[in-house]
């Protein structure tokens, strides 16, 4: 856990906590300045800051307080009042998303099943989203099933789809052109 001990590059050894606080800092800088430069200078920009924190010689935590939050340090890097889409954040929306859809689909089918368990019965039926689920439990077997020709592709897709644009703003695309014109 040492700060000072100068590595045989020129650089700090680290402790794992101040690593791993200059990686989370960095990430989300990354996130920043996806909004405001280009991915190649993005990159370089990230990869620069990344040396220069290595090599300073103060503390890890003072190092990342005298940055400021990596919003306002994007913030700094921002040559024009234009934005960039966010298609990082685009891509994790729609994973989040899909997540959510699908615990729920699963929690509402399991949750079919156990009703049958808990009545007796052998089968239910239900919908949902446009999908037809079945729960069915007999002495031999028990289980769930959905049918819905592509219905169960097309609803996630489009729940997916939503979410990417929206965790992009993908809006700035089109407000881009419209006032490069």
């Amino acid at each position: 856990m040492t700060d000072t001990t100068p590595g045989s590059a020129g650089t700090l050894h680290r402790s794992l906590g101040d690593r791993l606080g200059a990686r989370m800092y960095l990430t989300r800088l990354d996130w920043h300045l996806e909004a405001v430069m280009p991915g190649k200078e993005r990159r370089s920009t990230v990869k620069e800051l990344r040396r220069t924190l290595a090599g300073d010689p103060r503390g890890m935590r003072a190092s990342l307080q005298d940055l400021g939050s990596p919003k306002a340090l994007a913030e700094q890097y921002a040559d024009n009042t234009h934005r960039r889409p966010l298609w990082s954040i685009g891509v994790i929306a729609a994973g989040a998303a899909l997540l959510v859809y699908w615990t729920v689909f699963l929690s509402y089918a399991f949750g079919m099943l156990a009703a049958v368990e808990s009545l007796g019965l052998t089968e239910a039926h239900a919908t949902f989203f446009t999908i037809d689920v079945t729960a069915y439990s007999t002495a031999e077997a028990f289980g769930i099933s959905w049918t819905s020709d592509w219905a169960w592709l097309i609803v996630p897709t489009i729940i997916a789809a939503i979410a990417f644009l929206l965790g992009a703003r993908s809006w700035r695309t089109i407000t881009r052109t419209t006032k490069g014109r």
